[in-house]
C-alpha cells in the first residue's frame, strides 16, 4: 500500500543561501508582507496528505516563529504503528514548506534541533470501534488483545495458533476483540470471508468465532468466489445454520458497516499489513511468539499470581 507523509516529501532551506526574497518577499521585508496563514486550511490539508496515504493519525501541537522571517513553523505528531512521530512543517502565508532548514554559518540543523524523538504510543480501548463485537474469553481478563487481522493471510494463521495456545495456557486470563482488515490486493477472499464471518455471528453470537476458528484451521489459499460459497453452505449445514441465508448475506454485503469501521480504526493506527494486536494498549505488530504475550501476563514483584478460571462462552463486550 502507498503511503504519503510529511516525512519523505524534502526541499531544504538554507539560511544565508535560500532567504526570505526565496520565498518571493524582498530581502529586508518586514513580516507583515507575508500574509498571515489560514492556519485552519493548512492545518486540514496537511491532515489530508498524511492520513490520505494511510500515514495514521495526526495531531497539531503547535504555530511558533521559524528562524526565518515571516515564516511559521507548525508543530505537529503523527500517531501511527505504535509510535507518536514528531514532525515540522514551515509556513509562508499560503505556502506549505517540507523540509529542513540548515544554518550555514554554523552547519546546525534547525529542524532536527526542534524535533523530539519519537514516543511509544499507548493506546486505550476506547480508540477503537469495538460496539457490537463479539470477544472471546473472560470480561474480568487481565490481558485484552484487539487483533488486526485477515483470514487469508498466513502470518495470521500463525497468530491464530499461537492466541489460541495463550487461551488454554492461561484459562480466563485473556480476552480477543477481533477486528478485520482484509488485505484485497493480495488476498482476493479476504473480503468476502470476513463478511461470512460477521453474517454468521447475525444468525449465532458464537457462530463468528466458529467459522472464525474453521478458516484459520482449513485456510482458504484460492480465490474461487463460488467455491467459497459451497463451502459456507456445508459449514453451515454442519453447525446448524441456515446456508442459503448465510451466502445470500454474504451476496448482499449486509454486515459490510463493520468491516468498513474496522478498515478505518486501521488506517487511523496506520496499520496497512496484519496480523497486528493492540495487548493491553501496547502495538504489537506481525505473528510473534508466545512469550511476547506471557511477559504481559507476567504478575508483578511481590504478586500472587489470580487463580485460573473456566473461560466463559463468547458474549458481549
Amino acid at each position: 500500500m502507498r503511503r504519503t507523509s510529511a516525512y519523505s516529501l524534502g526541499a531544504v532551506l538554507l539560511i544565508g543561501v535560500m532567504t526570505v526574497a526565496a520565498l518571493g518577499v524582498p530581502v529586508g521585508a518586514e513580516e507583515a508582507q507575508i500574509k498571515p496563514a489560514d492556519r485552519a486550511k493548512i492545518e486540514k490539508f496537511l491532515t489530508h496528505i498524511v492520513e490520505s496515504g494511510g500515514g495514521g493519525r495526526i495531531v497539531v501541537e503547535e504555530w511558533k516563529p521559524s528562524p526565518i522571517p515571516g515564516v511559521q513553523e507548525l508543530h505537529y505528531f503523527i500517531d501511527a504503528v505504535g509510535k507518536r512521530k514528531p514532525g515540522i512543517v514551515y509556513v509562508a502565508g499560503d505556502k506549505l514548506i517540507l523540509g529542513q532548514i540548515i544554518d550555514t554559518s554554523t552547519e546546525k540543523n534547525l529542524t532536527a534541533g526542534a524535533v523530539s524523538r519519537p514516543t511509544k504510543l499507548v493506546y486505550r480501548m476506547e480508540d477503537f470501534d469495538l460496539k457490537g463485537r463479539i470477544p472471546r474469553g473472560a470480561p474480568s481478563a487481565r490481558l485484552k488483545l484487539i487483533e488486526f487481522s485477515d483470514f487469508q493471510c498466513p502470518y495470521c494463521r500463525q497468530l491464530y495458533h499461537t492466541l489460541d495456545t495463550l487461551m488454554a495456557k492461561y484459562p480466563g486470563q485473556v480476552r480477543i476483540f477481533y477486528k478485520h482488515l482484509p488485505l484485497v490486493n493480495i488476498h482476493p477472499l479476504a473480503y468476502t470471508m470476513a463478511l461470512a464471518a460477521e453474517c454468521a455471528r447475525e444468525q449465532k453470537a458464537e457462530a463468528f468465532w466458529a467459522l472464525h476458528d474453521d478458516f484459520f484451521t482449513n485456510p482458504e489459499t484460492g480465490g474461487d468466489v463460488n467455491a467459497l460459497m459451497i463451502r459456507l453452505k456445508v459449514w453451515a449445514a454442519k453447525n446448524g445454520l441456515n446456508g442459503d441465508a448465510l451466502t445470500a448475506c454474504v451476496q448482499q454485503r449486509k454486515p459490510a458497516d463493520r468491516i468498513e469501521s474496522d478498515l478505518r480504526d486501521a488506517n487511523t493506527l496506520g496499520i496497512t499489513s496484519t496480523p497486528v494486536v493492540i495487548a493491553n494498549g501496547e502495538f504489537i505488530g506481525g505473528a510473534q511468539p508466545l512469550t511476547v504475550f506471557e511477559r504481559l501476563l507476567a504478575p508483578a514483584a511481590g504478586s500472587q499470581p489470580p487463580p485460573a478460571a473456566t473461560p466463559p462462552s463468547p458474549q458481549a463486550p
